[in-house]
């Protein structure tokens, strides 16, 4: 009886003191929430909730952006009453412990039009250490499937009408200042305007899985294609001399392509990377240390 007494006093113990500690601890870190505020005309996100030394870390990180875009703004209307620095901002992720902040920061200092640009604050809720695109691309593998993605993606959205400059196609900028942030499924790479494209298209967005990040080399991979028969990543397979009309040019993947346009250009190379793109009905092929493309057919 005396033994019983003493395992159910332990018991009572162990729940009382030990159980409600934890659940206390974990009930003390709260989803965390965001909400727009406003300092002197410039919007910016504060959170609330998680853990407080994180929350309150990041909450000075992002209101700094805009005490910072106030005095930017401030400067420029000394100089003329018609200029201005104006910044919005808004929360693009907020899940799996992971945070995603993007400001849009406008100027105007004279000219047609104001001049965009964009920063993103990525971060670990649980740390508050910000995410960066080294963290997620790292390897020479992932670096090169994220910059092949980048390269299928623009010529898809040129496919459906945006007017995204045919040099950007695989010839863009990139590098771990590049503003990105999270959704469920990977990363958004953001281009400014003018980066890839005209002022009128804004700012051009781009997915970029973690499956496809993360998955088997594409340039290595035995076909070199990427996800469509619409983008071809390839070598030629021996000696290149340059462009002419009527050139055959065989492909390291088994592929021979023919050029169909007047397009003379004499440089010589040995198995140069060559890229193949389809733009409405026609494909065109960029050969690497060439500065134009040429239009071609597939032979086989």
């Amino acid at each position: 009886m005396k033994k019983s007494f003493v395992s159910c006093f332990v018991a009572i113990v162990f729940f009382v003191f030990i159980v409600p500690q934890h659940s206390i601890l974990a009930a003390t870190i709260l989803p965390v929430k965001t909400k727009t505020h406003d300092y002197k005309g410039q919007k910016y996100v504060q959170l609330t909730g998680g853990k407080k030394s994180v929350t309150d870390k990041i909450n000075k990180e992002l209101k700094l952006h805009a005490v910072t875009a106030a005095k930017v703004n401030t400067d420029v209307k000394k100089e003329n009453k018609a200029h201005f620095y104006n910044s919005t901002s808004s929360t693009k992720y907020n899940k799996n412990r992971q945070l995603s902040v993007v400001f849009i920061d406008a100027i105007y200092t004279g000219g047609a039009h104001e001049m965009f640009s964009t920063y993103t604050y990525n971060y670990n809720l649980d740390t508050g250490k910000k995410i960066e695109l080294k963290d997620i691309a790292y390897t020479d593998s992932q670096i090169s499937n994220m910059i092949i993605s980048i390269s299928y993606n623009l010529t898809l959205l040129k496919e459906s009408g945006r007017a995204i400059f045919d040099e950007n196609i695989f010839d863009f900028p990139i590098s771990q200042d590049t503003p990105f942030y999270l959704y469920d499924g990977g990363i958004v790479i953001k281009f400014h305007p003018y980066e890839v494209a005209p002022f009128s298209e804004g700012f051009v967005d781009v997915k970029i899985p973690y499956s496809v990040i993360n998955g088997p080399d594409i340039a290595k991979s035995n076909n070199t294609t990427a996800p469509s028969s619409s983008y071809i990543e390839s070598n030629i397979d021996d000696d290149f001399e340059g462009y002419d009309e009527g050139n055959l040019y065989e492909l390291s993947n088994g592929q021979i392509w023919k050029q169909v346009e007047f397009k003379y250009s004499y440089t010589y190379s040995y198995r140069p990377e060559v890229v193949i793109y389809k733009d409405g009905s026609r494909y065109y092929m960029k050969v690497d240390g060439m500065t134009d493309k040429v239009q071609v057919e597939r032979i086989k």
